[in-house]
């Protein structure tokens, strides 16, 4: 294909993921711009941002110190999710520590478990509650710990005071904060995201899976079709249904162990991303399905090649030991014979002429580059895998930013956008039976 072919498929691709990431792009400046004329507030949620404390009526109880339970270490750079914050108090509470609720940034925390009032192991009294994730507070969370920018976020602390036990008849009622910090300074701490430890341990293990899948294509036929078996797998050419399948692979383990590192939660893996790791797992198997099926051009190379000898790489590999070995016996020493020096010059002769049919029938199969590989057969371009390129990209990019920004792998892919993955997919198999091999 000459470079205008290769620039107008270029053009294409570029053109067909701009159509993909608008409807995106519209949704993002609508979260950004909610209250709009004609538009109703996305949210009523109060913000996450820290607010400036309610002051507690005079002579009432304030928060003293923010703690580590049981430790009694500062909180700030070490609590986290399944943490336990102590909330030391200027004084003994009234209540039972069952009574009182958790605030940070002004929202309470619900679904934890209930506060207890015990002491640390540096002899201070305080209130303890297990910071946990669940499907009550789900939307907290993730509102505070989405798009992460940096290792710890500032929060602040308050307590509300239920005057009214829970029951499961009466459920429970959200109390006004009733209890912060000094009048001056706020009850707050910074709260852990991620360590750097935690970080460097996923990063190299995202970095390893990366290099064992990808890593190896450059010399091994891990994503690579096996069309000829008498080229090497360095020269094989890719394989698009493998390349989607190792793709989707990738991207939800890193996707994964960056979800599990924040969240400490292992069930993140939603079901549209199994249905994604489905589809490219199908595609990849019924494409080589397809091409052991039909009888293409490289079979009848590959069959070409056999009745000449050359039943795989190994045998060319042969072929060359032969000829340099030729080679060395004519230069001798000892001098050959002029009998033995024609018969040695024939049989080079002969076996370079092997190997120049063999490198003729098979240029036309040789890998041309990964995008080309991809994106063409021996007709030129196809628009079937450009169409399954463009498409697994947009949604990839699209599984990335919900996984940033949500801390959840994207539970809203509609079966619309499923389908659509599938029919591509499909497109890709059904073209390829009339498809010559690349």
């Amino acid at each position: 294909m000459n470079r205008a072919g290769h620039r107008r498929t270029t053009q294409l691709c570029v053109a067909i993921l701009i159509l993909a990431l608008a409807p995106i792009l519209r949704v993002a400046v609508a979260d950004q711009n909610p209250t709009q004329p004609g538009t109703q507030p996305a949210s009523t949620s109060p913000p996450l941002t820290p607010s400036p404390p309610q002051q507690p009526a005079a002579g009432g109880l304030k928060i003293a110190k923010l703690l580590v339970a049981p430790s009694g270490d500062p909180a700030s750079g070490k609590v986290s999710l399944n943490s336990k914050l102590a909330v030391v108090l200027s004084g003994p509470p009234p209540h039972p520590g069952d009574q009182y609720v958790l605030f940070l940034n002004g929202r309470e925390i619900k679904g934890l478990e209930p506060a207890i009032y015990t002491s640390l192991k540096t002899g201070d009294q305080a209130l303890v509650f297990k910071l946990v994730r669940n499907s009550d507070n789900d939307p907290f969370w993730k509102e505070l710990l989405g798009a992460p920018k940096r290792f710890q976020l500032p929060v602040v602390v308050g307590l509300g005071e239920r005057t009214e036990p829970c029951t499961p008849s009466q459920p429970c009622k959200t109390p006004d904060v009733s209890i912060t910090g000094g009048d001056t300074t706020p009850a707050a701490f910074e709260f852990l995201l991620i360590t750097w430890t935690w970080l460097s341990v996923a990063t190299f293990a995202v970095i390893f899976v990366i290099g064992l899948v990808w890593g190896h294509a450059r010399k091994r036929a891990t994503l690579r079709d096996s069309l000829l078996p008498q080229l090497p797998a360095n020269l094989q050419p890719y394989s698009l249904g493998r390349w989607q399948m190792s793709f989707w692979f990738v991207l939800i383990f890193a996707s994964f162990l960056f979800l599990y590192i924040l969240l400490w939660d292992y069930n993140t893996v939603s079901t549209q991303a199994l249905a994604l790791m489905g589809i490219s797992s199908a595609t990849a198997l019924a494409a080589v399905a397809v091409d052991e099926y039909k009888d293409s051009p490289a079979d009848a190379v590959n069959r070409a090649l056999q009745a000449l000898g050359l039943n795989s790489y190994d045998d060319v590999l042969r072929i060359k030991v032969e000829i340099a070995s030729k080679q060395t016996e004519l230069k001798g020493p000892p001098i050959p014979t002029a009998d033995r020096i024609k018969q040695l010059q024939l049989e080079i002769q002969d076996r370079c002429n092997l190997l120049r049919i063999y490198e003729d029938k098979t240029k036309p199969f040789m890998t041309q580059g990964w995008f080309r590989d991809l994106t063409t057969d021996l007709n030129g371009t196809a628009l079937h895998r450009i169409q399954v390129l463009c498409w697994t990209i947009a949604l990839g990019l699209v599984f990335l930013v919900g996984v940033y920004r949500d801390l959840a792998m994207p539970p809203d892919f509609s079966a619309t956008l499923l389908a659509l993955m599938g029919i591509s997919s499909a497109g890709y198999v059904g073209f390829k039976f009339p498809e010559k091999n690349n």
